[in-house]
């Protein structure tokens, strides 16, 4: 390779730092590498079973069309990429028989057209479906000796390292912008239950010590194996695709679901699909998103008040409203209240005047369902 001075490599990884913390920058990176190793492309694809996409420093629609992604696709050259160790720099085609591969669909009319002789390639990112590779080309008559594979060597801690940033940003910057302030516990995790980031009100849930919920090794678990396990199932369902384009629904599951276990918290969890965040520039591993709330044991504070401004109640009927929600029958109000059950009933047909309701089932079921939403341990 010809001499490449400090001042050059520094501006490149300055390039790759500079995209950690803005993704719409990591074209400028990749084409920093082309230029700094003299090659005629370079880019960061992921590669997926069913998908192909990249960013490159040269733009090219027809490689990464259809067409192109499966021929990619169905050459063994996908394989050796995927299994390349995260962090290592090897040359592709990564040991393949040179000879049969270029006799192959792929290199004749996809990497010989577009001047892609000899590569370097390194694995950046692994997930349970995808994988983040990194290649730089060269033409014919310029193949990579080791100096350049030393070279990339010093260069991929801190490709790793920005991926790590960028994850981190992308996640912590979703989850505060659309969750951190909400009252109820909100868990952002990975296919493997792993949690990217978590809301104050879902730390609290897991340091309540009658929490059903538990950290396993970074990974969100519930307090018996069936219930694990159930969650495990509806949190990879929501992390999966359907056809390679949709995620799946996810679900709802209470925990835990044993009603003899009285010294617990009782939990009802939704699973749910969460936007992507990206990686290197690219659509990063999908996530699921975990709402939590707590099944309420009594009428939380504040909610005969919160009754009486949201329906228009009186005081009185307001009182009465919040005793029938809290489980008290109409007799029990009306002595709690020292009035008369005659009393109390005037009060009742006035509730279902202003709620809308015509029988004491159908009013406790709105009320319930009013309740303000809290993860908070009280």
């Amino acid at each position: 390779m010809a001499d490449v001075t400090i001042e050059a490599v520094s501006a490149v990884v300055g390039q790759i730092y500079e995209a950690a913390y803005d993704q719409e920058r990591w074209p400028d990176a990749v084409t920093g590498l082309r230029d700094l190793f003299g090659g005629s492309r370079s880019c960061i694809v992921r590669l997926s079973p069913e998908t192909f996409d990249a960013v490159a420093s040269d733009l090219d629609p027809e490689f990464t069309s259809q067409k192109g992604i499966e021929a990619l696709l169905r050459d063994p050259l996908a394989a050796a990429a995927a299994a390349i160790p995260v962090g290592a720099v090897t040359h592709w085609p990564m040991g393949l028989d040179v000879a049969a591969f270029r006799r192959r669909e792929l290199w004749q009319d996809w990497l010989r057209p577009r001047d892609m002789y000899h590569g370097l390639a390194c694995n950046l990112l692994s997930s349970s479906s995808a994988n983040w590779l990194l290649s730089i080309d060269r033409g014919s008559g310029q193949a990579f000796d080791n100096a350049d594979i030393d070279l990339l060597r010093k260069i991929v801690p801190h490709m790793l390292r920005a991926g790590q940033i960028g994850r981190q940003l992308e996640n912590t910057s979703a989850l505060a912008s659309a969750f951190s302030h909400l009252p109820f516990g909100v868990f952002l995790v990975n296919g493997h239950q792993k949690i990217a980031q978590m809301n104050e009100a879902a730390e609290a849930m897991l340091a309540r010590p009658d929490s059903p919920l538990k950290l396993n090794g970074g990974a969100i678990v519930a307090s018996n194996p069936k219930d694990t396990q159930a969650l495990q199932q509806l949190v990879e369902d929501a992390c999966c695709l359907r056809g390679g384009a949709l995620p799946g629904t996810g679900g709802t599951l209470m925990v835990p679901s044993d009603h003899k276990r009285s010294d617990l918290t009782r939990l009802v969890l939704s699973v749910a699909p969460f936007v992507d965040a990206r990686a290197y520039g690219l659509a990063s591993e999908r996530c699921a998103v975990i709402m939590v709330t707590e099944v309420a044991r009594r009428i939380p504070d504040g909610f005969e008040q919160h009754v009486r401004s949201l329906f228009d109640l009186t005081s009185a009927e307001a009182r009465l409203a919040a005793g029938l929600a809290s489980g008290r029958t109409l007799k029990e109000a009306a002595a709690r209240s020292n009035i008369t059950v005659k009393t109390c009933r005037t009060y009742l047909e006035r509730i279902f005047s202003k709620t809308s309701t015509r029988q004491q089932s159908e009013l406790v079921a709105l009320l319930k369902s009013t309740e303000p939403l809290s993860g908070r341990g009280r």
